[in-house]
């Protein structure tokens, strides 16, 4: 896990840093004039390429070649920018995501009469983000525990309850403004989350990691 969050670090550093303005050869006042806002608000559309599981599906009596392999959503969260060292800017933060997707049969299918199935994957995640460049556009690496619920049953039938689990978000992004308060917003992103037992009511959930890809738009 943590070699993952370096490299998904280093790579949207390294090629998104450098797109933006050089800031090292500024003079300290112009530094300070181009330094991050005190906030910002996200809103994105989300994809999650979740595949099959088996040990998701098996456990609810679902063939996991039945599963849903992928869904789509939204997200939005909010993030304050509290200190300043050097040329790292520290922000909080949270998100709160909303995915699902869902497959029916098709009619060349072994078994046409198996059910359809829904798939929904939903979180809070609070985060500590370390955010590189100016305030017309930057890139960041952010983390932080949280809560996320991961739902599959039968899409004609009631839904049934799902605990939810412990959770720990990495990833990063960018955002580059079109103008004073507007900008386009990229950010990717994986939940781990921790197993679950049986209990009377519901099955078994296993140790899973969930990528989700946001693209949408960012207010300041």
């Amino acid at each position: 896990m943590v070699v993952r969050f370096l490299t998904v670090g280093l790579l949207v550093t390294v090629a998104l840093f450098g797109s933006t303005p050089n800031i090292w050869a500024q003079g300290v006042e112009d530094v300070i004039d181009a330094q991050i806002g005190r906030f910002v608000v996200d809103l994105h559309g989300v994809i999650a390429p979740w595949g099959q599981n088996p040990e998701l599906g098996i456990p609810r009596g679902f063939d996991p070649a039945t599963q849903p392999d992928r869904g789509t959503g939204i997200s939005a969260g909010a993030h304050v920018y509290l200190l300043r060292w050097r040329f790292v800017t520290f922000g909080l933060g949270a998100s709160i995501l909303y995915a699902s997707g869902s497959q029916r049969p098709g009619p060349n299918d072994p078994d046409p009469l198996v059910p359809a199935l829904r798939q929904t994957f939903t979180a809070l995640s609070p985060q500590l983000s370390l955010n590189f460049g100016r305030r017309n556009g930057w890139s960041y690496i952010s983390a932080g525990p949280g809560t996320s619920t991961l739902s599959l049953y039968n899409q004609d039938a009631p839904k049934p309850t799902q605990q939810s689990t412990r959770s720990f978000n990495y990833g990063g992004g960018a955002r580059w403004f079109t103008g004073d308060h507007l900008a386009f917003a990229l950010d990717l992103r994986f939940y781990n989350a921790t197993p679950l037992f049986a209990t009377e009511t519901e099955p078994v959930s296993p140790r899973t990691t969930t990528m989700i890809l946001g693209i949408g738009a960012s207010f300041k």
